[in-house]
């Protein structure tokens, strides 16, 4: 099951983006997939056991730190 660290953004690049909130002590969205996305900042799981197309251009807002982060298999900086 392969998981994977998301990418931290500010909050000037999610303006306009749909920000899934996650709480902390479960997960944002969970079921569907074998992927679990971690938080770039805290290592929160925030998506867990999701599908792919399900993690694809999420961004989702820490419950436990705050911090904004995305999934990261599209944006290679």
């Amino acid at each position: 099951m392969p998981q994977f660290d998301m990418i931290l953004l500010t909050p000037a690049q999610v303006q306009g983006a749909e920000v899934l909130e996650h709480t902390a002590g479960s997960p944002a969205r969970e079921g569907g997939g074998d992927e679990t996305y971690r938080c770039g900042s805290c290592k929160t799981k925030l998506l867990v056991n999701v599908a792919h197309h399900d993690a694809h251009g999420v961004v989702v807002k820490c419950g436990k730190c705050g911090r904004f982060n995305t999934e990261p298999h599209h944006h290679h900086h």
